[in-house]
């Protein structure tokens, strides 16, 4: 093309000046191809008005397919000139950068701008703010600005609180171009003494820019955090437009949510004048504000729950028996990033009844209304294997109401006795339909698993040592009351708890319920789903929730103590698992409220309580409950 140019066109604008600045412009715009559709040519006027024989206008309509923002098209003109006599002559291009864009002339640049989103919130049902954003100012640098790298580290250095290695790690990625702005750090409070040293450094500018903040304090483990993209991370988000540096979810929620919360950066393609101010705007794509994620959390209960875990480990959930929304999920104590509610796998000791209830009452292992011996001592499998009751004397014969307020070991010996000779599979596969033993499938947050030990687990699990993975009676007996290798999550036993509430439906728990613009509309909203049902008949699961509220109801239950005086009626079981520990054990409290029409289903678990004569780790348990319960529900704390 550059042979078609007229002389005067090649002189005024240099073989390096076209063939060097046209690939520059095109990779500014992103551009993937383009055409031209000529019109007509028609001879320029002479003063005279007659037609120039020696000179042309071919209108252009050029069509530009770039890689940001589509396709777009701009009218301009082609200005031809007849150079040379008679067959010689030639028709020949004078050509100007206008001849791309009309607005292109000597001195002006196209530049593509993006525009940056903003981040969606986390908030509470209730509107309470979690995860929301504060101002700050961001310091950058246009490393093509700098006069000098060793003055720039030593004046920007110190302020930043950054190295001089550091800084020249920063400025010299492999994405940045001398003109690139480079984001530094993000600085919250900038006073105007600090302000206006960094005004005076050279290459350094200022964007006033929005950092996440965590207002309420509340879900620190579950939320996460955000942090700075690396060149990988951008990479995998180019198609919303994030570029290193920006600000993405890192872990938690903010990481498993952050397509949603992320948004989408617009991109503006412009001519600029030589002070970068715009001329003519070709081409624009705003950018998509971050959603708002929904929790189902209610804030009244969380706040009393994570205070209760404040400097404590265990954890406390809270689930809506008859949706699956999560209400409560706090994990203690509150200055460690693990997550208790939804990694923490533990024994559950007497809470596990419930199921081996279940299973004993639907296959009729147990008759409604049979009595059964409580023994201190129980010698099922022969008098050299002895298994004990934690109570010091002999109960005598009683039914199952009494065996829950009691929590006696050696009447659910007997059960776990009775069903493995029926089929050592019985009792396993009933635990599985609470949806135990597996993740419970909720979305947007990590979870462990938990271990329902059964002959194919034994098998699998212990298959280089033959003689673990044989199942024994033991076994049996063992996961009868929740000890063994059974292990749980609090999120598991409360779903557990739930199915035992709602006649055995096993929902799957949702914390994330809604999406919204941030108008507020409801975008996308994650419906309840129910996983299966619980192995179970509606008439024995009543029978067991009689048992529960014996637990808290009756003189002789086990943590009467805590709800006797309760204003509201709450139906629950208590369990105490044991831990390599001397005297300290994971001690729970599952239930549910109110008795007489259920609606929340929680579970509390303290890890490693200390017990001592007459401070007992499930009546702690109990006590976190009430607390919690009563911010709902109301009643005395």
């Amino acid at each position: 093309m550059w042979d078609l140019f007229t002389a005067g066109s090649r002189e005024r604008v240099g073989e390096a000046g076209f063939l060097g600045r046209l690939p520059l412009i095109a990779e500014e715009m992103g551009l993937q191809s383009t055409e031209a559709k000529a019109g007509p040519a028609v001879h320029d006027r002479l003063g005279t008005g007659s037609p120039d024989p020696r000179r042309a206008t071919v209108p252009l309509t050029v069509t530009f397919r770039t890689e940001r923002l589509g396709e777009f098209s701009r009218e301009t003109e082609l200005h031809l000139v007849l150079e040379g006599e008679k067959q010689e002559a030639r028709w020949r291009i004078d050509w100007g950068p206008e001849a791309i864009l009309p607005q292109l002339i000597q001195g002006r640049l196209v530049r593509m701008t993006r525009l940056p989103t903003t981040r969606g919130r986390i908030v509470a049902r209730d509107g309470t703010e979690l995860a929301t954003f504060a101002e700050a100012t961001q310091v950058g640098v246009i490393p093509g600005q700098i006069r000098s790298e060793a003055g720039l580290f030593a004046s920007l250095g110190p302020i930043v609180g950054m190295t001089s290695e550091q800084l020249k790690q920063k400025i010299t990625q492999s994405w940045v171009r001398p003109d690139t702005y480079v984001p530094i750090k993000t600085i919250r409070d900038v006073g105007d003494d600090v302000r206006a040293r960094l005004s005076v450094i050279e290459g350094v500018r200022l964007r006033p820019e929005r950092v996440r903040s965590y207002p309420s304090g509340m879900l620190s483990q579950q939320l996460g955090s955000v942090g700075e993209a690396g060149e990988e991370e951008a990479v995998k988000r180019a198609t919303r437009g994030v570029e290193p540096g920006d600000t993405i979810g890192k872990t938690g929620l903010e990481a498993t949510l952050d397509e949603h919360l992320g948004g989408s950066a617009g991109w503006r393609l412009a001519v600029v004048d030589e002070n970068e101010r715009p001329v003519e705007t070709l081409a624009e794509i705003p950018p998509v504000a971050g959603q708002d994620a929904v929790l189902s959390i209610d804030t009244a209960m969380q706040r009393v729950a994570e205070a209760a875990l404040a400097t404590t480990k265990g954890a406390v959930v809270v689930e809506d028996a008859w949706t699956g929304e999560i209400l409560v999920l706090a994990s203690g104590p509150k200055a460690e990033a693990f997550d208790r509610a939804m990694n923490g796998q533990y024994a559950t000791g007497s809470t596990f009844k419930l199921v081996t209830a279940a299973a004993a009452l639907r296959t009729g292992a147990l008759k409604p209304g049979e009595l059964v011996d409580c023994p201190q001592r129980w010698t099922g499998f022969g008098p050299q294997w002895v298994q004990v009751n934690h109570e010091s004397s002999a109960l005598g014969p009683i039914d199952l109401r009494t065996a829950l307020a009691r929590s006696c070991n050696t009447f659910f010996y007997e059960m776990g006795k009775r069903l493995n000779d029926r089929d050592p599979d019985l009792l396993p596969d009933t635990a599985k339909s609470f949806g135990l033993g597996k993740a419970t499938a909720i979305d947007f947050i990590f979870e462990a698993e938990g271990i329902v030990p059964s002959p194919e687990w034994k098998k699998q699990h212990f298959a280089d040592d033959p003689p673990r993975a044989v199942w024994n009676p033991g076994d049996a007996t063992n996961l009868a009351i929740g000890q063994g290798d059974f292990l749980a999550t609090p999120i598991q036993m409360a779903n557990y708890v739930g199915a035992v509430t709602n006649d055995g439906i096993v929902w799957k728990p949702r914390l994330v319920v809604e999406l919204r613009d941030r108008s507020g509309n409801v975008t996308k909203t994650f419906d309840g789903e129910q996983l299966g049902r619980a192995d179970a008949k509606a008439t024995d699961l009543s029978l067991i929730r009689d048992g529960m509220r014996a637990v808290v109801a009756d003189r002789d239950g086990t943590v009467s103590s805590v709800f006797r005086t309760y204003e509201v009626p709450v139906a629950g079981k208590s369990g105490t698992a044991e831990t390599s520990q001397a005297g300290k054990v994971n001690a729970w409290f599952i239930g549910f409220a109110p008795f007489d029409s259920p609606r929340l289903a929680i579970a509390a678990v303290l890890e490693g309580f200390q017990e001592v004569p007459g401070v007992h780790g499930s009546v702690a348990a109990a006590k976190i409950t009430r607390t919690v319960l009563a911010a709902r529900l109301g009643g005395t704390p």
